[in-house]
């Protein structure tokens, strides 16, 4: 009866663990991992808003990240490299990807 008791325990034990191993994704409190990827590219400006610091760009293929040619809104960091760039102008970015956040770091005018 004590082996039949255990066994249910221990069994028990074993399947709450695996199944919160499968939902867990970091502890709280615990600091996350994320790796920067770093790459450049030039397209056209397509949009700018000013109030979220965004930028959509229409680029071509970015190689470093292995991204296709796209259009996209990257965020603009420092928020400053919005000033002077206007939508239609070709330009030259250099950009990073922090997990899934895509930022820019640098614009030129082509």
């Amino acid at each position: 009866m004590k082996t039949a008791i255990l066994t249910l325990v221990i069994g028990a034990g074993m399947i709450a663990s695996l199944s919160s191993a499968k939902t867990s994704t970091a502890m709280p409190g615990m600091a996350v991992k994320s790796t920067v990827k770093a790459g450049r590219g030039s397209g056209t400006v397509t949009a700018i808003d000013p109030k979220t610091n965004k930028i959509t760009i229409q680029h071509g293929p970015i190689a470093a990240l292995g991204w296709k040619a796209m259009t996209m809104a990257f965020a603009a960091t420092p928020p400053a490299l919005l000033k002077g760039v206007k939508i239609g102008e070709r330009i030259d970015f250099a950009m990073r990807m922090r997990g899934s956040a895509a930022e820019v770091t640098a614009i030129r005018a082509r």
